[in-house]
């Protein structure tokens, strides 16, 4: 094993493995650096001498590993720090009523109400309004303009029969007048019912379905009655 080699290990370790392996890697990897530089230079043809600018350069280069793994662990610490406080922030929502980015709404009263905003103009749109067990039950074609509007369903299907309260799930099919696709981005607002914390974005369920933390565009507590 040369001096490279064991460079090359430390960085290996370093792109690898998390922070604090890295940096155990890193100890290991330099006591053999050192063990094998203080030979070469020991073992050195006298007559042609190890310049100093190469093992210079080979100390430059395991400094800069353990800034890289350093850095990595001040990146960890931020997460943690960003995670506990999504966590923190996220169950303060529960209870409230939020708006983000997520295609379910709760019929109940003869109404569920959602937001999609087109990015361009689309005349050939189909809203299609899907119940919990994944069956279309109302279809609309729209002639859709570009920007932020509003769809009410009124809870009753294509032969006009009212369906059940519960949750219903909108799904849009945007295209201009030439057949490609509009981007959609369908908001849904809610009660926070429960929160998952188990990743670094926690999962809020509302309307019988979930939307990230992240994708929260708006927060009011509930009028009285909801």
């Amino acid at each position: 094993m040369d001096i490279a080699s064991a460079s090359a290990a430390v960085q290996s370790a370093t792109n690898s493995s998390k922070s604090s392996a890295a940096a155990t890697a890193l100890t290991g990897n330099f006591d053999t650096f050192l063990k094998l530089l203080t030979t070469q230079l020991q073992n050195q043809d006298p007559t042609n001498p190890m310049s100093s600018d190469q093992f210079t350069q080979q100390l430059v280069q395991m400094s800069g590993v353990e800034q890289s793994i350093q850095t990595n662990s001040n990146l960890e610490t931020l997460i943690t720090a960003y995670s506990v406080q999504s966590a923190n922030l996220s169950v303060s929502l529960l209870g409230k009523e939020v708006t983000g980015s997520g295609t379910g709404a709760l019929l109940s009263d003869g109404g569920a109400n959602w937001d999609f905003t087109l990015a361009d103009d689309a005349p050939n749109t189909t809203l299609q309004v899907i119940n919990s067990d994944g069956a279309t039950v109302y279809t609309q074609e729209k002639d859709a303009a570009k920007g932020t509007q509003k769809f009410t369903w009124d809870g009753k299907d294509g032969n006009g029969n009212e369906l059940a309260d519960g949750p219903y799930f909108l799904r849009i099919r945007a295209n201009r007048a030439d057949g490609r696709p509009v981007a959609v981005d369908t908001k849904t607002t809610g009660i926070v019912t429960a929160i998952d914390l188990s990743s670094t974005d926690p999962l809020l369920t509302i309307n019988g379905t979930q939307i990230r933390y992240s994708q929260v565009t708006g927060v009011k507590e509930p009028e009285t009655g909801t």
